[in-house]
C-alpha cells in the first residue's frame, strides 16, 4: 500500500469512517435537509442521502456513504483515491473533482425578517445598505456575491446567520430555500421569516476524483443518475422529503 491511501485510510479511521473491499466511497455534507443523522445509532436520512440509496439499488455499484461535516468534506474528499462526492458546485474546483452530472438544483433566495419590503432588486439593495446580507464563506450564489453594490457580512452557517437575523445584527440572509428553511426549523425560527426575493439558481451536482472521471464506475454512476432524473425518481424523492410531516419544510411564499 502507498503512503497516500495509508495516510487516508488511517485519517478515515479515526473519524469513525468505514470501508468495505471494492467499494466506494461517496460524501456528502451534514446539513438539513441534504444529510442529517435520523438517530444516534448512525443512520441518516435527507434528500441526498435518499438519491444516494437509490442510485446504489439502481446501479448495483457498492457506495460507502460517508456523511461528515463540511469542513471534513472538503478537505477528505480531494485526499482520498476513486472518490465521489454529491455537494453544491461551488464546494469543489475542477482540479479537485471533475463535474459528472447535476443532481438536483435549488432556487438561492434572499429572506428578510417579518415586517421587511422585499420584493424585487431595488429592495435588496436598500435592505442590504442597513445591516448587510448574511452569506456563507466560500460560496458565491451566481453573481450575487460579486455584486459590490450588496454589502453582505459573512456567516460561519446558517444557523448562526439566523441568530444574527434575530439579533438584529444583520438585515437578510443568503442561501438555498430548502437549507435556509431547515435551518430555520431546527433553530425554532419559522416565525422569523418574512418576505424572500429570488437571486439565482444553485446546484447539487456529482464530482469525481479527476483520474477516475472516465472510469466504468463513473460512466454507469452517470447514466443512472440521468435515467432516475428522466424517469422522475429524484423528483419524487424531492417531493416526498420535502412534503415530509417530519421535515416541516414548505415553499416560502
Amino acid at each position: 500500500m502507498s503512503v497516500r491511501p495509508l495516510r487516508v485510510l488511517v485519517i478515515c479511521l479515526a473519524m469513525g469512517l468505514s470501508f468495505r473491499a471494492g467499494a466506494v466511497n461517496l460524501y456528502l455534507t451534514e446539513v438539513a435537509p441534504f444529510a442529517l443523522a435520523k438517530d444516534d445509532k448512525g443512520a441518516y436520512d435527507g434528500i441526498n442521502v435518499r438519491i444516494v440509496n437509490e442510485l446504489r439499488r439502481r446501479s448495483g455499484i457498492a457506495i460507502e456513504l460517508q456523511v461528515v461535516p463540511s469542513a471534513r468534506h472538503v478537505a477528505m474528499f480531494p485526499s482520498d483515491k476513486e472518490a465521489y462526492s454529491i455537494s453544491q458546485s461551488e464546494n469543489f474546483t475542477d482540479q479537485q473533482g471533475s463535474f459528472l452530472v447535476e443532481v438536483t438544483q435549488y432556487p438561492v433566495i434572499v429572506v428578510a425578517p417579518r415586517g421587511a419590503v422585499l420584493k424585487n432588486f431595488d429592495d435588496l439593495l436598500n435592505l442590504s445598505a442597513n445591516k448587510g446580507i448574511g452569506m456563507m464563506r466560500r460560496l458565491r450564489y451566481g453573481n450575487f456575491g460579486q455584486d459590490e453594490r450588496i454589502r453582505k457580512v459573512e456567516i460561519n452557517t446558517l444557523e448562526n446567520g439566523l441568530r444574527m437575523l434575530e439579533a438584529g445584527r444583520i438585515s437578510g440572509i443568503v442561501g438555498s430555500q430548502p437549507a435556509i428553511l431547515a435551518a430555520a426549523d431546527s433553530n425554532g425560527m419559522r416565525n422569523l421569516l418574512g418576505p424572500s426575493l429570488v437571486i439565482s439558481f444553485g446546484s447539487h451536482v456529482l464530482r469525481v476524483r479527476p483520474e477516475f472521471a472516465q472510469s466504468t464506475t463513473s460512466k454507469t454512476l452517470v447514466s443512472t443518475l440521468l435515467a432516475m432524473k428522466n424517469a422522475g425518481s429524484i423528483a419524487r424523492i424531492l417531493d416526498a422529503f420535502l412534503k415530509d410531516s417530519h421535515s416541516g419544510l414548505q415553499t416560502v411564499k
